[in-house]
């Protein structure tokens, strides 16, 4: 694939924060693209600086990339003055590893995280040069496909999105990729795109709108049903049984310039069971499957003697909950680390602070309910 880097390297200098566009971070992969390797370029819809530490979007980043039939870039929304600069210049929208122009991929795959970034997805389709509507895309085209919390709230989008994924992505990015693969390795002017929307629909966890019609009564939602033969009426989200079989990442990215999240984070539970009313995320990935706690020590371990971090962060939506916080888990870390995070502590909790690294102010998130 061509590369963009000539026509970016001379806008940088007029540009605040130019590595957010370099690349070159400690952890980023430079995968050979070539035939029968399905392309993805992974986005998440907002700035370099916030997309970097999404965890989800670094953990399909090495699981693609592990993959012999399967290649993965990233790209994050460019800041106004950089994106002045590229539409003035006519550079489209680019990886940051390589510089490929988003629409050379398969595949453009969006991390929607908050419904605030729905219109951030549309002004990259459109920087990336592709059709912004799923009506006017032909088979060269990317597929558009967006998964995330927020993909459980796929309507502002079915106009602009080709397939949302709900639930976990761990298991179901293979199944996708080997679908698309699948599709790719037909004749270009044998391949329509109803074909991989009919093969899509037909993996658990994927909605596919183009497949349904939706009714509304009075602006409000109350059907999506299918149009076309053996499309399920129905998409079960999909879930992660076992967190231990999937430690990632493992080779976590260490960006170059300052970012939101400028530590280690690992993830010791998903799921909460506190059931708070103003928690999607709490609902929405139920069960609750912990990490074992020898698990969390080998990856915070391994994570800080890769990254060179100093900090580490115990995420979940309610650490304190994590039943290995209490005992193996954190008492390990006061020899590992100067500062421990813990994120969404309930404000009923007991802490515990003998158990806790002593050599600096550790850090709390407490979560009002």
């Amino acid at each position: 694939m061509k590369t963009l880097w000539p026509q970016i390297e001379r806008l940088l200098l007029g540009v605040s924060k130019p590595a957010r566009y370099i690349g070159g971070e400690q952890g980023a992969q430079y995968p050979e693209h070539g035939p029968g390797k399905v392309a993805w370029l992974l986005l998440y819809p907002d700035t370099y600086e916030i997309g970097l530490p999404n965890q989800g979007l670094q953990i399909l980043y090495e699981i693609l990339n592990e993959r012999p039939d399967a290649v993965a870039e990233r790209s994050y929304a460019p800041w106004v003055d950089m994106e002045e600069a590229m539409r003035a210049a006519g550079v489209p929208l680019f990886s940051v590893e390589q510089h490929v122009a988003a629409r050379d991929f398969d595949i453009m795959a969006f991390n929607l995280s908050a419904e605030l970034v729905y219109t951030n997805v549309l002004n990259l389709i459109d920087l990336a040069e592709v059709p912004l509507h799923v009506s006017d895309r032909g088979p060269d085209d990317p597929l558009v496909i967006a998964g995330g919390h927020c993909a459980f709230n796929p309507e502002p989008l079915v106009d602009f999105v080709d397939a949302f994924v709900m639930g976990d992505g761990e298991e179901v990015a293979g199944e996708i990729n080997e679908v698309v693969g699948a599709w790719l390795a037909q004749p270009s002017d044998e391949r329509q795109r109803n074909d991989v929307w009919l093969a899509l629909a037909a993996v658990e966890g994927v909605y596919v709108p183009s497949l349904y019609e939706s009714s509304y009564e009075d602006g409000r939602l109350v059907a999506t049903v299918p149009v076309q033969a053996g499309v399920p009426a129905e998409v079960v989200k999909r879930t992660v049984t076992d967190l231990a079989d999937w430690p990632y990442p493992s080779h976590p990215l260490v960006p170059l310039t300052e970012v939101v999240h400028d530590r280690l984070n690992v993830e010791v539970f998903r799921g909460c069971t506190r059931g708070c009313r103003f928690c999607q995320a709490g609902m929405i990935t139920r069960p609750v499957r912990e990490r074992p706690a020898e698990q969390v020590k080998e990856m915070v371990s391994k994570g800080l003697a890769w990254s060179g971090h100093d900090e580490v962060t115990l995420t979940s939506l309610s650490t304190a909950d994590f039943s290995g916080l209490k005992t193996r888990c954190v008492t390990s870390l006061r020899t590992r680390c100067t500062r421990v995070g813990c994120r969404s502590v309930c404000r009923h909790f007991e802490w515990m602070p003998s158990r806790w690294p002593r050599r600096r102010r550790s850090k709390r998130c407490a979560v009002p309910d």
